[in-house]
């Protein structure tokens, strides 16, 4: 089964620099330039992690996330940003992230977050689908 992950950067040259990282580590990648873009993707595929930067255009990430958060609870979203002060990383899980990764940072960094929050999201819907079998029996 592939896993898919939503990448949105504004930023052209490292966007393709993720985007051909996690493919060549296996993950199939939709790419969006800017917040509108990218929620626009969200709202007409499915994936299993999003990749955020902070500062885009159209649709800030901040924003971006909750407006996912809205209609998805449990995806994964990963902050990748420049705006690095705690009131920043603060607003980021506020706003429904579920980790932050400040630019610059190392893709073996990205790739080692990427896959805890996987395995986390994996857990809690193995997790949610034991719930539901067992709810029907007790």
């Amino acid at each position: 089964m592939e896993t898919k992950l939503l990448l949105v950067e504004d930023e052209p040259f490292l966007a393709k620099v993720v985007d051909d990282s996690l493919k060549h580590n296996g993950y199939t990648v939709s790419y969006a330039a800017d917040g509108k873009k990218g929620y626009n993707l969200f709202l007409n595929e499915n994936f299993d992690l999003i990749i955020l930067d902070v500062m885009l255009p159209e649709t800030d990430g901040f924003t971006l996330a909750k407006q996912i958060r809205v209609k998805n609870q449990q995806i994964p979203i990963l902050f990748l940003t420049a705006k690095t002060q705690s009131e920043d990383l603060i607003e980021g899980y506020k706003s429904g992230g579920n980790d932050y990764l400040k630019k610059p940072f190392s893709l073996e960094e990205l790739f080692l977050r990427v896959a805890e929050l996987l395995k986390r999201s994996q857990k809690q819907h193995l997790t949610n689908l034991s719930e539901i079998a067992i709810g029907k029996y007790i």
